[in-house]
């Protein structure tokens, strides 16, 4: 099944959904940190590996009750051994709910454009472009009338990446399959009606 098929057969799903929250603007935002830990290096030492840090604002509607539409805007910044990269995203999104009430489980399915640039301590600097399409789990809690916060907690990834060697011109195209069982992520949104 392609990826359009996908998004497809989602949105028609959400057709059969009770309204409960439809017509609701919703402004979020995440902020993902992940640890590297430590490398062992040939002497014997024990480096730090890095960190990656992201932070992702967003809008969405909620065209139903349990089906929302969106759009992010993310910046991520990578620090490890080898250098350090900066990338800049724009991921639409379809979020299903399930279920109803204050706590509810969703499916997120998003997929989006990236470019950035790749500053190396040994080799050459880079720049890359990349496309992913990614499905997360999670749960939404609306706190109150207005204000919500939400978790994933893994997530299956396909990310396609174009990255050009900026003093030899080189390029090279990599396509990878990602499962991540712990890829956490938490964010608030504050909620609206027009």
């Amino acid at each position: 099944m392609n990826r359009w098929t996908f998004f497809i057969v989602l949105l028609l799903a959400g057709t059969a959904v009770k309204a409960q929250y439809s017509q609701e603007w919703v402004i979020g935002g995440r902020i993902n940190y992940m640890n590297g830990g430590r490398v062992l290096m040939p002497d014997g030492e024990r480096k730090k590996a890095g960190y990656t840090i992201k932070v992702a604002p967003s809008l969405a509607y909620f065209v139903r009750n349990g089906l929302a539409v969106g759009v992010g805007v993310g910046y991520e910044y990578t620090k490890d051994l080898r250098g350090r990269q900066h990338t800049g995203e724009i991921v639409p999104f379809i979020r299903y709910d399930f279920g109803g009430g204050q706590v509810r489980p969703f499916l997120r399915a998003e997929t989006g454009w990236g470019w950035g640039r790749s500053y190396m301590k040994e080799g050459n600097d880079g720049k890359h472009f990349l496309w992913t399409s990614t499905l997360k789990p999670g749960v939404w809690i609306r706190i109150t009338d207005r204000w919500a916060a939400e978790a994933t907690f893994s997530s299956l990834q396909y990310k396609r990446v174009k990255a050009t060697d900026l003093e030899t011109d080189e390029t090279i195209t990599r396509d990878k399959w990602k499962f991540r069982w712990l890829d956490i992520s938490f964010g608030f949104a504050c909620i609206f009606r027009w």
